[in-house]
């Protein structure tokens, strides 16, 4: 992890959803698929806002 680590660079997609990406080939089955990569795509950033939220009041509490 990086000091600056938490810039706001886009980074590429690694879950192989690409965000934009035309879904009229989909069928329902990869549509459904797809919304549950994205929605647990959605809990790990949740997940690690958290973290570095509550590792943010950590430090500057302890800094005050």
């Amino acid at each position: 992890m990086g000091l600056f680590d938490d810039d706001d660079t886009p980074r590429p997609a690694t879950s192989g959803v690409m965000v934009g990406e035309p879904l009229t080939n989909l069928s329902i089955h990869e549509l459904n698929e797809r919304l549950e990569q994205l929605k647990a795509e959605i809990v790990r950033v949740e997940n690690e806002i958290e973290t570095k939220s509550s590792a943010n009041s950590s430090a500057e509490s302890f800094f005050k």
